[in-house]
């Protein structure tokens, strides 16, 4: 399961960086991605089959117990001392758009362990939409964006740079996308 559970990470983090470095218009301005990716583990330390309770020790020492719903179809496969893995992926991807171009999408993927399996989860989600620039504040360092639904919307630019490659009336592209996946793996024998 761990390995399917990364490869649906990786595999959602890198459609979307690849599809937003490719060239996509000759103005080949604007082209912003970022990353984050975070990994937290826990230790089993306690199990309550019955009202279906784990107690889990992470790294620092604090202790957590947590109710595994009925979802969590392989809960007897669990053991003290198995090691809990939660793995966190976000990007962010910003370019310009191309002439006419319209976006205001929502994917998502989810899938959990097969019968037998130890329990594991993953979810992705990539949302994309089109904004248009109504303003620039360099002094600021902030961009007023208008999204597809009409909100307006101010946001903070990291690199100063990028206020030079885009200009008021503008249209962009942001995709951004978040995963999360959690396994249990066996104790080390």
């Amino acid at each position: 399961m761990k390995k399917h559970l990364g490869l649906m990470m990786l595999l959602a983090l890198s459609l979307n960086v690849w599809a937003c470095t490719k060239p996509n218009t000759p103005q080949q301005g604007l082209n912003i991605n970022r990353a984050n990716v975070a990994t937290e583990t826990a230790i089993v330390e306690k199990i309550d089959m019955k009202k279906r309770m784990v107690t889990i020790r992470g790294p620092e020492g604090p202790v957590m117990t947590i109710h595994a719903g009925k979802e969590v179809v392989n809960l007897p496969q669990v053991r003290v001392g198995d090691k809990v893995v939660l793995e966190y992926v976000e990007s962010l991807a910003v370019r310009m758009a191309k002439p006419g171009e319209v976006k205001d999408e929502v994917r998502e993927l989810a899938g959990r362990a097969k019968p037998g399996d130890k329990p594991g989860y993953a979810e992705a989600s990539e949302t994309t939409v089109t904004a248009t620039i109504l303003d620039l504040d360099k002094v600021r360092m902030t961009a007023t964006l208008k999204m597809p639904d009409g909100e307006v919307e101010v946001v903070k630019v990291q690199d100063p740079a990028n206020l030079e490659k885009v200009k008021v009336g503008e249209t962009i592209v942001i995709t951004y996308t978040e995963a999360v996946a959690l396994s249990i793996q066996e104790k080390a024998k």
